[in-house]
């Protein structure tokens, strides 16, 4: 079995096992767990719902160019953030891209974007900022379920 990956079946076995010799959760043990399931929940929850604030309110597709690509560094790493600019009725906007690892773009070159139509200012790069949102989202909805779920075998 990968690294990482729940063998529910192996659960399972120790839960009877455990319930068979009346080893159950203390109370104070189960709330404590499900306090931290949800304190990763909460982020999950924000970060899916600025995901979906983004996609619904900007519509509009246009093209925009990279003017510069600003390097931020984290001690051990490197992280690119294109910072692109596009026309909107005659005004133009700038605004910088989410976190970029592979495929960054080189300046001067052309890329999708999509923008609210009613808050030009406010835009995205479909696939690259929207997917930072899903996966984290999606790490902290695992993370979050995994003592919930344990709390839930284990104290009921």
């Amino acid at each position: 079995m990968p690294p990482g990956v729940v063998d529910f079946n192996l659960l399972n076995e120790v839960l009877s096992w455990c319930h068979k010799r009346g080893i159950y959760m203390e109370p104070g043990l189960a709330f404590t767990l499900c306090g931290l399931g949800i304190s990763f929940l909460i982020p999950a929850f924000i970060l899916g719902f600025i995901n979906r604030s983004k996609t619904t309110r900007c519509t509009v597709t246009t093209v925009a160019t990279v003017k510069d690509i600003l390097v931020k560094n984290s001690g051990d790493s490197l992280s690119f953030h294109p910072l692109y600019e596009y026309e909107v009725n005659n005004v133009l906007y700038t605004n910088t891209g989410a976190y970029l690892s592979h495929h960054v773009p080189q300046k001067g070159t052309k890329i999708e974007i999509r923008y609210n139509p009613d808050n030009p200012k406010k835009s995205y790069i479909p696939g690259y900022d929207t997917k930072v949102y899903k996966l984290l989202s999606i790490i902290f909805s695992v993370i979050g379920m995994i003592p919930i779920l344990v709390c839930a075998i284990i104290f009921f």
